[in-house]
């Protein structure tokens, strides 16, 4: 692996080779306003301080962040409908971003090009060494629970690494057994994605414990932070979790 790619790649990640990255990237496409993103930048600095590795934002909330990120490393989500593709990496390179995330939805008829597009930003990305994070979503957001078995996460997430994807973002599976054949399948650094509010916190910790000890690479936490009463504490105890390991 290329020296800048290493050490960017370092930046995102704890020494352990974990992470805790905090997703703040919904209100770059979300319909609705988000309780909790409001202050990007307040709260941002908190969970900063209180041990998060990595940020997940668009440019908006990046450029917001530049001063209160601390060491924390910065995944530019961005959109590869071209003609946005042909400026992707130089516009994260400008901004001092450690790498980029995109989303790529495998089986999917209404994004027939979605895997297309990633292996084009892969490309550009590996000609810069700057790492490529790839949210697997199979069959896209509104899928069936046919869509959500390790079977097809597996699958979406190998083809995912195969377009040239350094990390992959997606689903837990539900239970350690299933989701140790997806990391076995996909022999990167695999991160599961937090999902919709949970009311029980012991529910969140319980997956989060579960799926990094069937070799899950970290954890990308949104909304169960930012929209948490405490949201600082809240990443303080999932940082010391997912370093625990």
């Amino acid at each position: 692996m290329h020296t800048h790619k290493t050490r960017r790649l370092a930046r995102l990640f704890g020494e352990d080779d974990k992470c805790l990255i905090v997703a703040m990237d919904h209100a770059g496409f979300m319909d609705k306003m988000l309780p909790g993103l409001a202050q990007p930048q307040e709260t941002i600095r908190a969970v900063a301080r209180a041990g998060a590795d990595a940020f997940l934002l668009t440019l908006g909330s990046a450029r917001l962040a530049a001063s209160v990120l601390g060491r924390a490393g910065v995944w530019l989500s961005v959109d590869t409908q071209p003609p946005l593709l042909d400026h992707i990496v130089e516009t994260a390179l400008r901004l001092g971003a450690d790498g980029i995330k995109c989303m790529v939805y495998p089986n999917w008829d209404a994004q027939p090009h979605s895997v297309t597009h990633l292996a084009t930003l892969a490309a550009e990305c590996a000609r810069w060494d700057i790492p490529l994070m790839a949210e697997v979503i199979p069959g896209g957001f509104g899928a069936g629970p046919e869509m959500r078995t390790p079977e097809k996460i597996a699958a979406g997430a190998r083809i995912a690494m195969e377009a040239g994807a350094d990390v992959i973002k997606t689903f837990y599976t539900g239970d350690p057994a299933s989701f140790r054949e997806v990391v076995e399948y996909c022999p990167i650094p695999i991160v599961v994605l937090g999902g919709e509010r949970v009311k029980d916190d012991a529910e969140l910790f319980a997956n989060v414990r579960d799926a990094l000890r069937a070799g899950a690479a970290g954890v990308a936490i949104g909304r169960n932070i930012w929209q948490h009463p405490a949201p600082a504490e809240m990443t303080a105890r999932l940082a010391a979790l997912v370093h625990a390991h």
